[in-house]
């Protein structure tokens, strides 16, 4: 996507959160500004700022970094075609090479967390954006902690459970993690509200 057509989305994303907030038409307003900006914002860092290239090479590095601490010899090879990066993972016996694609950087579900924060209703800016903030180090780290499993395992136990590894238990420890930073700065604070609020009327009702 050009910026032609990036301006034409945004133009139209931001006439109908508008038209939404203004006939006050509260859940379409909230499912079109959540999916309207994590979209917005997946086309920019990816098509613009190349965001996801950073991100993936930040966990990479990190990784690099954390596995050699503990002599786990792992090397991390840019620029390889039609990726983004390669991490080379030694093992027991031999060695697996990892490829680091787009969906290791987490953009899409950094990018769907900030949409549900920068538009939830009740809270003040400062509140969206310290839990924006937390959010983003949080699924980072999640994101972290699962390519770090995933090398763990091809070290100790061998290429044989690469799949497993990747497709199965790193995915379902990212989602477990997902899940939890997704209670503890949107659900949780949520109920809490509504709570309160019931509570409030109730004793508004008991002084009436």
């Amino acid at each position: 996507m050009n910026l032609l057509g990036l301006f034409f989305v945004t133009t139209i994303w931001v006439l109908l959160v508008i038209f939404l907030f203004r006939r006050k038409i509260w859940i379409f307003y909230y499912l079109a500004g959540t999916i309207g900006l994590a979209t917005l914002l997946v086309l920019i860092n990816r098509n613009f700022l190349h965001s996801e290239v950073y991100l993936a090479k930040s966990v990479a590095e990190s990784i690099h970094f954390l596995t050699n601490l503990v002599n786990i010899p792992t090397q991390v090879f840019e620029e390889a075609p039609g990726l983004l990066l390669v991490m080379v993972v030694v093992q027991r016996v031999g060695w697996t090479a990892m490829q680091i694609g787009v969906e290791s950087s987490a953009l899409l579900e950094i990018s769907v967390l900030v949409g549900l924060i920068a538009f939830y209703p009740g809270w003040s800016l400062t509140s969206r954006t310290w839990r924006a903030l937390v959010g983003i180090a949080l699924t980072w780290l999640a994101n972290l902690l699962r390519m770090l499993l995933i090398v763990l395992m091809l070290h100790f136990l061998g290429k044989e459970v690469l799949v497993i590894a990747h497709t199965f238990l790193g995915k379902l420890v990212f989602f477990l993690f997902t899940i939890t930073i997704y209670w503890y700065l949107i659900t949780a604070p949520s109920l809490k509200l509504i709570q309160q609020n019931i509570q409030n009327r109730s004793t508004s009702r008991g002084i009436a």
